[in-house]
């Protein structure tokens, strides 16, 4: 088979388990899941959704549904990336809900276990145990001007005025997302973005990238846990892509 798109599903369970992409062989990829059907939960390698699916397995039993597709120029890999992070994005939209293992997330009750060369295997969480991966995912975004990325509230989002990269300091230390284009070429956007201390990221940004592209970005209060601010990256990247059928320049 072909690069493509995948999507997983439960029959027993609402919504999506995931949504993937290849650049190989789907039929390659999908077997890498096959991980779900080993005794103990497999590594995050080669597939980092097995320990999630494995997990649903355990509660609901072996039944997974898989659909694939094929769009055109898919064997470009930035193309193929970009309409991975806009299938997701509109999921979100439309199911108000994520998909369950996206993000290293995983269901309650369990723990993900590690890469191969790290030898830490998962399993169910034993009392008095967390799992950051199991808290609930941040909601969609609200799709406001969604097709205008440089909208001061663009997809409902409170942006700060647009400054040169060369004036990122002084900048807050919080979580949130940011994105950077070029003044004179606002369309693509250069780049889309999440950090846990937005003053750091920005910061390498301005040591790394031409000082007078120009960034923005919003705090996100729902961003003290990683999965959730790639959960908000990816709604941005998605309408990005629905906006500009492209990903932003250097996205990928």
């Amino acid at each position: 088979m072909n690069p493509g798109l995948y999507r997983v599903r439960h029959p027993d369970r609402d919504g999506l388990s995931y949504i993937g992409q290849t650049g190989r062989s789907l039929r390659g990829r999908l077997r890498a899941l096959a991980g779900c059907y080993d005794e103990e939960m497999p590594y995050t390698d080669p597939h980092v959704a097995a320990p999630s699916l494995w997990a649903v397995r355990q509660e609901y039993g072996p039944d997974f549904q898989v659909s694939v597709t094929e769009p055109i120029d898919v064997d470009q890999r930035r193309r193929r990336l970009a309409i991975e992070e806009a299938l997701i994005a509109v999921y979100r939209r439309e199911s108000g809900e994520n998909t369950t293992a996206n993000f290293g997330r995983i269901i309650e009750g369990y723990k993900r276990s590690s890469r191969r060369e790290n030898g830490f295997t998962g399993g169910k969480l034993v009392e008095g145990e967390t799992e950051p991966n199991t808290e609930p995912g941040a909601g969609p975004l609200l799709w406001t001007d969604a097709e205008e990325p440089t909208s001061p509230s663009w997809m409902g989002l409170n942006w700060t005025e647009p400054e040169p990269l060369a004036n990122a300091y002084g900048l807050p230390t919080e979580p949130g997302v940011y994105r950077i284009w070029d003044r004179e070429e606002p369309e693509p956007l250069e780049y889309i973005g999440q950090s846990g201390n937005l003053k750091n990221r920005l910061y390498q940004h301005r040591r790394n990238r031409d000082e007078d592209l120009v960034f923005s970005y919003a705090l996100i209060g729902e961003g003290d846990v990683k999965h959730k601010r790639e959960q908000i990256e990816t709604d941005l990247i998605g309408a990005h892509w629905l906006a500009a059928d492209s990903a932003p320049r250097d996205q990928f």
